[in-house]
């Protein structure tokens, strides 16, 4: 297989949010630098396309570096809207709009692409053990990436001054997201947290065939409420165990529990197997009636003209029929005397017992996680290449001298609400400046 060679002062290898802004912002203030993108999808920013459902919600006012990230997308020309709750969006709200914008910058600043790519390796070596070193470099990169085409296999070898590495983590993997380049990370020295899927839905063992009440019957219901979480070996699941709690809207789906407060809660479910740990040791908790008692609501109806009305249709004044079946089937110990379940008997019929367990289901109905979704459905990864290794200010790397790492391919990340998309924006103009700094420095 033939080989392929070409130079580049900056290869910045990923062309998502972190690769983009990276390449944008050289450009900017380094005209003279050869930046080049390896991108081994198609085309840039399949993934930056998908976010925020199609929105793209670029950042939120409460991220770290929100000022830094706004004046980058003003110089780039993009209108902003900003709502009340700290998220902001372009002003047309369109994720497709952002990555026009992203890439006709780029390509007015003289970017060099190249998609289609898959690097293979990455090798650090000093300038004076390689035959053709760049000028001015004290360290030179050499890449190879393979191109498949119906002719077969390419590969190019690619040598740099200085890389930046944003190929992102695991999560959504149909964008190119699977993981290689952690592979590359290790080759050159570095550690990685073990990765697993985070901002995801979680299954639970409630909608387990022959469950009774089963999960299943609470599919495509949505209700507010508050989901907490709790972490205890022992499984006890005291307050005093309780790591996570929000307030949200609580979606309950085919598989399980999902909604903007669940893929936050899933971000701390983290465990080790070599440890023994496993999800067996979580347990959530959701209250569905937050803005009251749930009990004094029943026992003020167990009198006057609701007396005779069943505990059943009591309960579905509060919840929607789905959650409020489901929450009364598990408090019922089975017929009276008369066969009734506990739905259909008068609520005046409720003992202080009942009313309490149906109390305890309404404001802490539990569920137990068999397992986390998968990279298909995650937003967001957790674990990556240790920060231990990489300078927070700069993202370079501190075992490989020229070398950066941003975005989701480290191990950072963050709730819902822009703040990951920031810490990808953030990460790759961190980058791009320092490069820039280094480069000024040496009057290149």
């Amino acid at each position: 297989m033939e080989k392929e060679t070409r130079v580049a002062d900056v290869v910045i290898i990923g062309g998502g949010a972190s690769g983009l802004a990276a390449a944008i912002e050289l450009g900017m203030k380094v005209p003279a630098l050869d930046v080049l993108v390896i991108e081994k999808m198609p085309e840039p920013g399949r993934k930056i396309r998908a976010t925020g459902s199609g929105r793209c919600n670029i950042t939120n006012t409460e991220a770290a570096g929100f000022n830094r990230i706004m004046e980058f997308f003003r110089e780039i020309g993009l209108v902003t809207r900003t709502y009340e709750n700290g998220l902001v969006y372009p002003y047309s709200e369109s994720a497709a709009d952002v990555v026009a914008l992203l890439l006709e910058r780029a390509a007015s600043l003289g970017i060099r692409f190249a998609c289609g790519e898959e690097l293979m390796s990455i090798k650090h070596m000093p300038a004076s053990l390689v035959s053709d070193p760049l000028p001015g470099s004290s360290n030179v990169f050499q890449m190879e990436t393979v191109i498949k085409d119906r002719d077969g296999m390419h590969s190019i070898v690619t040598q740099a001054s200085f890389v930046i590495m944003a190929m992102g983590g695991k999560a959504g993997p149909t964008y190119g997201t699977i993981g290689d380049g952690y592979r590359i990370a290790r080759n050159l020295g570095h550690s990685v947290v073990t990765p697993a899927p985070a901002l995801t839905g979680i299954e639970c063992e409630e909608w387990d065939e022959g469950r009774e009440p089963c999960g299943i019957t609470l599919g495509g219901t949505r209700s507010a409420g508050v989901v907490s979480l709790y972490k205890d070996p022992k499984h006890v699941f005291g307050e005093d165990t309780k790591i996570f709690e929000e307030a949200g809207e609580i979606q309950f789906t085919r598989y399980g529990l999902s909604g903007i407060c669940v893929f936050n809660m899933s971000r701390h479910m983290r465990y080790d197997r070599r440890m023994g740990e496993g999800l067996d040791q979580f347990l959530v908790r959701a209250d569905l009636f937050p803005d009251g008692d749930i009990a004094e609501y029943i026992r003020d109806r167990q009198n006057g003209k609701f007396s005779g009305t069943p505990a059943g249709e009591i309960l579905r004044t509060v919840l929607k029929e789905p959650l409020a079946d489901y929450v009364i089937k598990a408090a019922d110990d089975g017929p009276d005397e008369e066969g009734r379940v506990i739905a259909d008997r008068p609520v005046s019929s409720l003992t202080d017992e009942e009313i309490k367990t149906i109390a305890r289901n309404v404001h802490a109905l539990e569920f137990s996680p068999k397992q986390i979704r998968g990279w298909n459905d995650a937003q967001v990864t957790m674990g990556g290449v240790s920060l231990d290794e990489i300078d927070g200010a700069t993202s370079e790397s501190l075992l490989v001298k020229g070398l950066y790492i941003t975005g989701e391919l480290a191990d950072r990340d963050y709730q819902c609400g822009g703040f990951n998309l920031s810490n990808a924006w953030l990460t790759g103009l961190s980058a791009a400046d320092d490069i820039a700094a280094a480069v000024s420095s040496k009057g290149e």
